[in-house]
């Protein structure tokens, strides 16, 4: 598995925010929260998001009133674990949003537990074990985006999971590629991209639909590439048998991350200047 420190090699700035990815994750300084901004690659449309490590033990309820952070019932209510993830998700949704002059705007929870952006913005959250993450960005030439986090499971959770994600092709294809990554890493990373679909594709398809939605037919670990095709027509925009794909990282030892972007075929994409973004900025 890549060290951390190989991610997005081909760039040097990128190169310096895996660094910093790292520095900050063992400097909190006693907070509850670090982040650091990371892009997509270029071919992504160089699209930033907010990657965090945050510490379950420093966290508090009263983190929402002190960072301004709308706390709902249902979080209210919730198991400690929850009201920490759910607070370091929306802190990197402000920062990415604050990146784009939205920092002041509350990212409520929608009727489906989606996060509720700006006008004319799309975006997606994240968070598991101890990282979150998010990405926003205005919708002109966008039809959806997301990202998914996920701890890499162990071999006892392996047969659940392939019920639950995978169809014989699928698993088969798993096998042959199973070497120095493993089975239970390359599951894992099908389960997040097929996640990170979901999340991208919801805004068109507006319900919920099933992992068999899609089929993954390629892994590129060189590229960092997950290559799927819809199954079945979700919606006029998501047609039986197109072909998509999610980008992905290993973060530290045990986790990895997914994002797809779906591009509107209808619309021309504005230029974005991802350039502004390329620095460690801590939230705290």
């Amino acid at each position: 598995m890549p060290a951390e420190s190989d991610l997005h090699s081909a760039d040097p700035a990128e190169r310096q925010l895996a660094r910093a990815l790292d520095t900050l994750a063992n400097a909190y300084g006693g907070q509850f929260f670090a982040s650091v901004a990371r892009v997509l690659p270029h071919d992504e449309r160089s699209l930033p998001y907010f990657l965090a490590r945050f510490r379950m033990e420093l966290f508090a309820p009263e983190l929402f009133e002190r960072h301004g952070i709308d706390f709902p019932p249902h979080i209210r209510n919730s198991v400690v674990k929850r009201q920490a993830e759910f607070i370091a998700g929306r802190l990197c949704a402000r920062s990415i949003l604050d990146a784009y002059g939205q920092g002041d705007h509350v990212v409520a929870v929608g009727t489906h537990r989606e996060p509720r952006w700006p006008t004319g913005f799309l975006g997606s959250i994240t968070h598991s074990g101890l990282y979150a993450a998010a990405i926003a960005c205005p919708a002109p030439g966008i039809a959806g985006v997301g990202i998914d986090i996920e701890t890499i499971i162990k071999p006892e959770a392996r047969q659940a999971m392939m019920d639950m994600v995978v169809n014989a092709a699928e698993a088969e294809y798993l096998r042959r590629r199973a070497g120095a990554v493993g089975f239970d890493c390359l599951l894992t990373l099908v389960f997040s991209a097929k996640e990170s679909f979901f999340k991208a594709a919801f805004p068109q398809v507006n319900a919920y639909f099933d992992f068999d939605a899609v089929e993954v037919f390629e892994i590129d670990l060189a590229r960092q590439v997950v290559r799927f095709r819809c199954t079945q027509t979700l919606c006029p925009g998501l047609r039986q048998g197109q072909a998509h794909h999610a980008h992905f990282d290993f973060i530290g030892d045990s986790s990895l991350f997914t994002a797809v972007l779906l591009k509107d075929a209808t619309a021309v994409p504005a230029a974005v200047n991802a350039d502004s973004y390329l620095c460690a900025a801590p939230v705290v």
